[in-house]
């Protein structure tokens, strides 16, 4: 008589987990990928385990900030800048140089040194919320994933090669410094890209919790409004059919709801650690754009001053200035399109909260789900001063109307 094969329920989890793992990875890689050819290394993924950075890592980050710090430097004229010769828009166009350097050295020793564990920690919970909520059943879930990664890196390199031709173009002087320079906006940029990955990651998450939500709720409310008799023959739909129903009958043990609300508890501390690992680089990118702003501003009053400039630096300025605001508004449209979802998330849960035909215990579900999504906002925040969100860029543009004012009556008195 042959034996039952017999499979132990933790080692197919485990390997379910794993597989997950490996996914949720493969659809980020390309973008990992770039990361790490700036020394920028998150974690060590190595058979199908997330692990710290090794030794060699770390140390390539350290010599590729080395690199870029002494390029940097050996390239500025730093005779003509302190002797007072060079014009003063030449030393303030010079400033937002030295703020993306730093942050790009504070934010790769950041990513590399300081929060690998974080890092993992988040894939670690989105490997184990595919497993849970069976994503790897969707049809082509990762490939879209990664077919988005590789949407945000076309547009982050078209954008990035439209900036480089513009400078070529309307550049009084193309000077070994300036070239030097444009691989740190490169990389600026990249991180805001890596942020908006992190959250669209999660927002597909949710939108998953959203669409086994909104089967189970369709479902109640077809049977609430089927007809007693009927004459048609029951049919199955074809296009229905694909819909799985992932919390199942309506009865008493179904727990599937508390299920659903444990895996959204993982995406809100998701959401809170994404936060630490991108505050400071966030907040890095709102100073700088910041301050081409008002550089921008300045050096527009500059040139409209001196007729006899070239106007093309000043054309160039602008357009990076848009880059920079266009870089913060892409940000803000991603956390908000992930407010848009937990929204969707409330108004489902609510309404199988007021569907009295459930069965207590389903409904009691529902509102501890509830009371999870009021405690979760999933709001990011730059160091509890500023939400990301649409509103963000109101703000923005508000405090660079207000220099615009101010710069513009200081100008009058010199």
């Amino acid at each position: 008589m042959a034996k039952e094969k017999f499979i132990d329920p933790k080692l197919e989890n485990a390997r379910v987990y794993k597989k997950a793992l490996c996914n949720v990875i493969y659809s980020i890689k390309p973008l990992l990928f770039i990361e790490y050819l700036y020394g920028i290394y998150r974690f060590y993924f190595t058979r199908g385990e997330l692990r710290l950075c090794n030794r060699k890592m770390k140390t390539y980050s350290v010599l590729t900030i080395l690199s870029f710090l002494i390029t940097v430097f050996a390239s500025i004229d730093f005779p003509t800048l302190v002797s007072g010769t060079a014009k003063s828009v030449v030393v303030m166009e010079e400033v937002p140089v030295f703020v993306v350097l730093v942050q790009y050295t504070t934010s790769t020793i950041t990513a590399s040194f300081l929060v690998n564990s974080a890092n993992i920690g988040i894939f670690n919970k989105l490997a184990k919320i595919d497993a849970v909520l069976e994503a790897e059943s969707i049809s082509d879930y990762y490939k879209r994933s990664r077919m988005e990664t590789y949407g945000f890196l076309f547009v982050l390199v078209l954008s990035h090669l439209i900036n480089i031709i513009i400078e070529l173009v309307t550049a009084e002087e193309i000077t070994v410094h300036a070239l030097i320079v444009l691989p740190l906006y490169f990389i600026q940029k990249l991180e805001i890209v890596a942020f908006c990955k992190y959250i669209s990651m999660v927002k597909r998450r949710l939108a998953l919790i959203n669409d086994h939500l909104k089967v189970f709720v369709q479902e109640q409310e077809q049977k609430k409004n089927k007809t007693i008799f009927s004459v048609s023959k029951n049919k199955p739909d074809s296009k229905e059919n694909i819909e799985i129903n992932f919390i199942g009958r309506a009865v008493d043990g179904n727990t599937k709801i508390r299920d659903l609300a444990s895996m959204y508890d993982v995406i809100g501390r998701i959401c809170s650690v994404i936060n630490e690992v991108f505050n400071f680089q966030i907040f890095m990118t709102l100073v700088s754009t910041f301050t081409y702003v008002v550089i921008t501003i300045w050096s527009s009053l500059y040139y409209y001053r001196t007729p006899a400039s070239n106007s093309g630096e000043l054309i160039n300025t602008a357009i990076w200035c848009f880059s920079a605001i266009y870089t913060v508004g892409v940000m803000s449209l991603a956390c908000e399109r992930l407010l848009l979802v937990r929204n969707q998330t409330r108004v489902l849960v609510n309404k199988i909260i007021m569907n009295y035909d459930l069965p207590n215990s389903m409904r009691v579900q529902a509102k501890a789900f509830m009371e999870l999504v009021e405690a979760w906002s999933l709001r990011i925040y730059i160091y509890d001063l500023f939400s990301v969100d649409i509103t963000l860029m109101l703000k923005f543009i508000s405090v660079a109307t207000t220099y615009l004012i101010v710069i513009i009556q200081i100008s009058h008195f010199v």
